[in-house]
């Protein structure tokens, strides 16, 4: 089945997952994963986008998101994970791509898929038996919804729910469809780990995106940084950039060369 567009999803509620990239433990610490959920709450309030359930795991994070404009949630994931990748890059002396990708996303299209989406959030640190029960793990709104509080008492939640739902019964007794972990295919991947290293690269030097393609030792030091701090293959990034492979050779040799016109289209929004 060939994948549906972002932009073309066709509902605002949706199921985004964040993940470390091959897995890594990128919350391993409390004060890594309230970081994280700062900037999201801080963030939030620039975009016209709601969170509307979520739970921190030590290498991922899931959240029900709500956004009219799937654009918008975008921006906001951009923004969270280059400002959490930067502090985390800090604290931990390291350098490249953090995430596995920008985001991960899957479309919740009635009512009963968008019940079975909180359960299945809160039931990650169960599933992982990190704890007995969900209202024993910390970092999840499994009880906002419980207590009636928090993000439990969003005007899109009450509208669906109405203000006196007993969310423990109602989690309780919904039927459970199959989960599994949202995947995007590898190619979409590494589109998304050039991104992320292009945007590192353009905050780390406090650059234009025009600039990485109109001077031959920058857009050398970016081909640099995407080989050696994020890993990814020179042949990868020939296609991404739409490079020659005789012009990454003399790139990779220091050689003088023509400068790229324009810039790929590709990353033209970055």
């Amino acid at each position: 089945m060939p994948r549906i567009a972002r932009k073309d999803l066709g509902t605002p509620f949706l199921h985004v997952m964040v993940q470390g990239v091959n897995k890594e433990y990128i919350f391993y610490k409390e004060e890594y994963i309230e970081k994280y959920l700062e900037l999201m709450s801080n963030k939030l309030s620039d975009y016209d986008t709601e969170m509307l359930a979520y739970c921190m795991m030590n290498n991922h994070g899931h959240f029900l998101m709500y956004a009219e404009h799937i654009n918008e949630l975008g921006e906001l994931m951009q923004k969270v994970n280059l400002i959490y990748a930067q502090m985390y890059n800090r604290n931990e002396k390291r350098c490249g791509v953090l995430f596995r990708n920008r985001y991960q996303v899957e479309p919740i299209y009635d009512i009963k898929h968008l019940i079975n989406c909180i359960k299945y959030i809160h039931n990650n640190p169960v599933k992982a038996k990190m704890v007995e029960k969900c209202e024993d793990y910390k970092y999840s709104s499994y009880n906002d919804y419980i207590h009636n509080k928090g993000l439990s008492q969003s005007k899109i939640i009450k509208s669906i729910f109405g203000d006196k739902c007993d969310f423990r019964e109602l989690f309780n007794n919904t039927y459970d469809k199959k989960y599994m972990d949202i995947e995007d295919d590898n190619e979409c991947a590494i589109d998304d780990y050039i991104t992320q290293g292009i945007a590192e690269f353009k905050q780390n030097e406090s650059i234009k995106i025009e600039e990485i393609f109109g001077n031959r030792n920058v857009l050398k030091k970016a081909i640099d940084y995407l080989n050696k701090c994020c890993g990814i293959k020179y042949v990868e990034i020939e296609k991404y950039f739409e490079i020659s492979k005789g012009t990454m050779g003399n790139l990779k040799m220091k050689k003088n060369l023509m400068i790229l016109e324009g810039v790929p289209k590709i990353i033209k929004n970055l």
